[in-house]
């Protein structure tokens, strides 16, 4: 330990630890306030103008996707759509599958497109009047989930919340792995 004798080294060692341990702590806070972002996906996001939580977005995707399989169930009766509604079921299963947020915007996109086409060719068959009135019922539990999932704020307190980082964290955090919150 002869080196910390000499002044100027031990101040150079000083100011690493204290630039190191800065970088770190900012880089924990980075990764926490990313953790508190996301939760908002499956907890909801708060919107003070209005007074009260907005369900997340998770809770409609499984509203989504529970009746997307009542609807495939149902259009795999008729032989002209059971490759395509077995085809959605195996979408639904990928997006449940689905371990990140943005992995589950992936494959809810995809699957719901998929689910638009499957309707439209469903308006195209004879179907029974039990069965009409049950398409009808899961595509209006589908295009009613789809649409709060478009306006959902959480995207937008996405956006914001990270965005409010003052300059110097976000500085830092270049030089820090921190995984930023996904968007849906």
């Amino acid at each position: 330990m002869v080196f910390l004798r000499n002044r100027k080294i031990a101040v150079l060692i000083a100011v690493v630890v204290i630039i190191l341990a800065t970088l770190f702590g900012v880089g924990r806070s980075l990764s926490r306030l990313s953790r508190d972002i996301e939760s908002m996906f499956y907890d909801g996001v708060y919107l003070e103008s209005e007074g009260y939580t907005q369900p997340g977005i998770d809770s409609q995707i499984s509203k989504h996707a529970d009746a997307t399989l009542g609807l495939a169930t149902i259009l795999t009766n008729y032989t002209e759509l059971r490759d395509d509604a077995e085809f959605v079921l195996t979408l639904r299963r990928e997006l449940l599958d689905a371990e990140s947020i943005g992995d589950k915007s992936l494959a809810f996109w995809r699957m719901s497109s998929y689910v638009y086409s499957l309707t439209q060719a469903a308006s195209n068959v004879n179907l029974t009047d039990r069965d009409l009135d049950a398409v009808s019922q899961y595509s209006s539990t589908i295009n009613g989930a789809e649409t709060f999932i478009r306006g959902a704020a959480y995207n937008q307190a996405v956006t914001l919340r990270w965005n409010e980082q003052s300059f110097f964290a976000r500085i830092i955090g270049m030089f820090v792995p921190v995984r930023e919150p996904e968007s849906f």
